[in-house]
């Protein structure tokens, strides 16, 4: 990706040395007159210049009655006039050669058809003047660094934390809450409705900005997924992280779901598998935002999700391992060596080997710090959840400091993370833990949450770049797809076309009975009994065909070696052009069940083999790859083959709406395609 491409590189749009509110009023509560105060609190930084077509003077400052009569040509216009005169506005700034173009207003995409029509043309206009686009709809940006409110109605502490919102109100929100815990924005974005600039271009923005470690995005729709992936990828890269608040994601519009591939897979479905494969921190609500924002705040961020829960009583440490437990985080049993070291610590303890029950010592912090130091010198968990109610840590409130000190310590210069849950959060101790950003909550559930949203990633794979893709323009009927997918990679049983019975016998014999015989034409051809199994000979093979001709008027018919292996399992595997995501693939448990199975992942595609392999091994079925009660190993290695291909087959062709197979019979030796269909987009 390059970083210094004009769509990451937006420096000019967050400091820019001119800026030009059309529309700016002297009414307070109007957007032209909240955006023209904000700016001109900034105005030592750069030009702030006031456009109102009747003049005058607004917030003691002189207005020029059109763009034409600046002095200068902003760099940046604000344009807060109404939907109606929008466009002789943008047409205004581009013209004098404005670079960066904010629409405050709405009233377009949102509004209906013509409103859509309108925020296309402004698109185009934007882009042909060489110029970039914040909006329409939209309450603008800030940036802590420049000094740059261009918005209205707030005013914030700077920080590190940068904010990018499809919705103002969320932005304005996370904002303050941010601010309620003492935390700080170093650049913020409401994208509006992204006519021009999108989430994606905004995170390699932010990626660039060096104030910027933390970078936040809420998304309420996702046009071009695997872009805003990419971005995410870079910009961890380049060591900052990411977290995404989306809620979830709705079913793709316009998808012919003439599969079952299709049916079965929903834009969420896609979204979760994505963020689980990259390992990239998504969030559904606000309140888990600001748990994950917290524990990246901390002084130390666990490497895994191994914790060791650490109470002051039974009860307390039961629910605090539930808890971490239902937080994804894991509760491994501690060894013998740690055991007796804490049994030595707390001979009288019913339960040490994790979750720890420290009886005894109950409403004193200080005499956990030597069972924590054992635990953190074990080196067998990366994160501590304390839980208790913890008191009168050492007699006076300095005494609680250095305990609380001391812990923060003890567990940052092992590299453990910590996160605390008590009722006792006014505590002197506890108050220490905040001011060191050591996460303090009343309660275990947000305490583990914070220790999983918090941690350090590991993605287990990363997105491969795909081809150029083509168009596919060979028949799609079933002998078409067969034949298409068989040249991809993927290994089909023996199949001819037959017109009738003569050919169809003629056919049998060329392969061998039994056969397999399939009527043509129909799209779910086990559904209307159109296919026939070990059919054994050519006389029930002839009466066969007769029979299904005068039921289904078929096109045609396929005549298929009947496959047999021995403890075979039935899969599926496919792919999906997804309208927000793009190319995907899927693997799935097959045959006619698999709506109702619905074992199901996805991944963006192309994946390479070891990508396919985790795939496979997610499925609830994966137990029986290796052999159950007496059962075969299949051949995995051939399957993770043939769903590479397929994942191929779908990203190389653009025009590829589904495509699908199912069953793919996978035996210990073989690997083998007996059905097919690809489905063109329109």
């Amino acid at each position: 990706m390059n970083t210094t491409s004009p769509t990451a590189d937006l420096r000019g749009l967050f400091n820019p040395r001119s800026v030009a509110v059309i529309g700016a009023s002297s009414t307070p509560g109007k957007w032209g007159f909240e955006y023209a105060r904000q700016l001109l609190l900034g105005k030592s930084r750069r030009d702030i210049y006031l456009v109102n077509h009747k003049g005058g003077v607004v917030l003691e400052s002189e207005t020029y009655t059109s763009v034409q009569s600046l002095p200068v040509a902003p760099e940046l216009a604000v344009i807060c006039v109404p939907a109606a005169q929008v466009r002789s506005a943008l047409d205004q700034v581009l013209d004098v050669g404005a670079r960066y173009v904010v629409c405050v207003t709405a009233g377009f995409k949102e509004a209906g058809k013509e409103g859509g029509q309108l925020e296309n043309e402004m698109r185009e206009l934007v882009r042909a003047a060489g110029a970039r686009l914040v909006g329409p709809n939209c309450v603008g940006l800030y940036d802590a660094a420049a000094d740059f409110a261009c918005t209205g109605f707030w005013t914030l502490p700077p920080g590190d934390i940068g904010i990018i919102s499809q919705s103002g109100s969320v932005m304005l929100g996370l904002g303050r809450s941010l601010q309620r815990l003492d935390l700080g924005l170093s650049r913020a974005v409401s994208v509006g409705n992204q006519a021009d600039l999108s989430v994606a271009d905004f995170i390699e923005s932010f990626a660039l900005d060096p104030h910027t470690k933390i970078i936040t995005a809420y998304i309420e729709e996702f046009r071009d997924g695997r872009r805003l992936f990419e971005a995410v990828e870079h910009s961890r890269s380049l060591g900052k992280d990411v977290i995404l608040l989306a809620p979830q994601a709705g079913e793709a519009v316009g998808r012919s779901v003439a599969s079952h591939t299709g049916s079965m897979i929903s834009n969420e479905d896609i979204l979760a598998s994505v963020c689980a494969e990259l390992d990239v921190v998504r969030v559904r609500g606000m309140g888990d935002l600001l748990l994950a924002i917290r524990g990246g705040k901390a002084p130390t961020r666990a490497r895994s999700r191994r914790v060791a829960v650490v109470s002051d009583g039974g009860g307390t440490a039961t629910l605090g391992a539930d808890a971490a437990v239902a937080a994804d985080l894991e509760v491994p049993a501690f060894s013998a060596g740690l055991i007796k070291a804490l049994r030595e610590i707390s001979p009288k303890s019913p339960g040490i080997a994790n979750p720890v029950d420290l009886v005894g010592v109950a409403f004193n912090l200080g005499a956990f710090q030597t069972a924590l130091q054992a635990i953190a010198s074990s080196g067998e968990v990366d994160s501590v959840l304390l839980t208790g109610d913890f008191d009168n840590a050492a007699g006076t409130i300095e005494g609680e400091r250095v305990v609380a000190a001391n812990i923060r310590d003890i567990c940052s210069q092992s590299g453990m993370a910590l996160s605390i849950a008590t009722p006792l959060t006014a505590e002197p101790a506890m108050i220490a833990f905040t001011e060191y950003r050591v996460p303090v909550f009343d309660f275990a559930e947000e305490a583990a949450r914070c220790l999983e949203l918090g941690r350090h990633r590991s993605p287990v794979s990363t997105l491969i770049k795909s081809k150029n893709s083509s168009i596919f323009a060979r028949d799609t009927d079933y002998i078409g797809s067969r034949s298409a997918l068989a040249d991809a990679g993927v290994a089909f049983s023996k199949a001819l076309y037959a017109e009738d019975a003569d050919r169809a016998a003629a056919a049998a014999e060329s392969i061998g009975y039994p056969v397999v015989l399939k009527a043509l034409g129909n799209l779910h051809k086990s559904d209307s009994g159109a296919v026939i199994l070990g059919i054994p000979d050519e006389a029930t093979l002839r009466a066969k065909v007769a029979d299904l001709d005068k039921k289904l008027r078929p096109a045609g018919f396929s005549v298929e070696e009947m496959v047999t292996a021995r403890d075979a399992i039935e899969l599926l595997i496919g792919g999906v052009r997804d309208p927000a995501f793009g190319p995907t693939v899927v693997v799935a448990a097959g045959g006619t069940k698999t709506e109702v199975w619905r074992d199901r992942v996805v991944a963006l595609a192309p994946i390479d083999e070891k990508t396919a392999l985790r795939l496979l091994n997610s499925l609830r079925i994966a137990p029986l790859f290796a052999g159950f009660r007496g059962s075969s190993r299949i051949n995995i290695q051939s399957v993770a083959r043939s769903v590479v291909a397929m994942s191929e087959f779908v990203a190389q062709h653009s025009n590829v709406a589904e495509v699908e197979i199912n069953p793919l019979i996978v035996g210990p030796e073989n690997c083998v395609a007996v059905d097919a269909r690809i489905v063109l987009s329109e």
